[in-house]
């Protein structure tokens, strides 16, 4: 899985993509799909939650910004496309990393030095949400976790620092959202947990089909997710 995250800024920015294999889809009407990376599938737009009432923020504090790396390339055939809305966004070692979205951290793991360079070998924290889904932080610094496992966490509370732990391309934070679980390794990508689901960032702009590698996306402070999504959302957890 991890060998996929390897990319250069160079690379993508000069626009020299490897070609990838997408898989097949029917005909759609114009402007149902977008294709957010050049080297991921096209996805469907309406499988997006809007931005402004999404129950997630930008994984980092508000004022900062990052570059995406790469978002639907993480998509193989192999593991059936279970990493199809990941996002890698590239930062420094020690960046403060915050709960995207309020819930109990199931997995933690800060063991392993950065530019380790071994695939399995990434430190993490995973927090699973309210409605089951669970938030994956990967990548992290060695001692670079700021909860435990079992602890409740708020939207914005700040819970590990970034780093470069296990095969990468360079310092980055993988998130994504899984279906359900932990997974934890080797079996990341074991379904239907592994399954990762489209995420929007209420904090990011206009992001309506997902971040787009190449850009920065500064975070704004967030404002809260209207009373209407709240009242028909009891376990936002935000």
């Amino acid at each position: 899985m991890w060998r996929n995250c390897q990319i250069t800024v160079a690379a993508l920015v000069a626009g020299l993509h490897a070609p990838g294999t997408a898989p097949r889809l029917e005909p759609s009407p114009p402007g149902a799909t977008c294709r957010p990376d050049p080297d991921g599938p096209p996805v469907a737009r309406a499988a997006f939650p809007r931005a402004d009432t999404s129950a997630y923020v930008l994984p980092f504090e508000p004022g900062r910004a990052y570059l995406v790396w790469r978002s639907t390339s993480h998509y193989t055939p192999g593991n059936d496309g279970v990493g199809l809305y990941a996002v890698d966004v590239a930062m420094p070692v020690g960046t403060p990393l915050v709960a995207a979205r309020g819930g109990v951290v199931a997995a933690v793991r800060d063991t392993f030095p950065d530019g380790n360079d071994t695939d399995l070998h990434e430190n993490y924290v995973m927090v699973r949400h309210p409605d089951g889904t669970v938030a994956r932080y990967l990548h992290l610094t060695r001692r670079g976790a700021l909860v435990a496992v079992g602890d409740s966490v708020r939207q914005g509370q700040r819970i590990a620092r970034s780093g470069n732990s296990g095969q990468t391309g360079g310092p980055h934070l993988h998130f994504d959202v899984q279906a359900c679980g932990p997974n934890l390794p080797p079996a990341y990508n074991r379904l239907p947990c592994g399954r990762t689901v489209p995420v929007a960032f209420r904090n990011a702009g206009p992001n309506p089909c997902g971040l787009v590698p190449g850009r920065s996306y500064r975070a704004r402070p967030p404002r809260s997710v209207p009373r209407a999504r709240r009242a028909g959302s009891a376990s936002l957890g935000v």
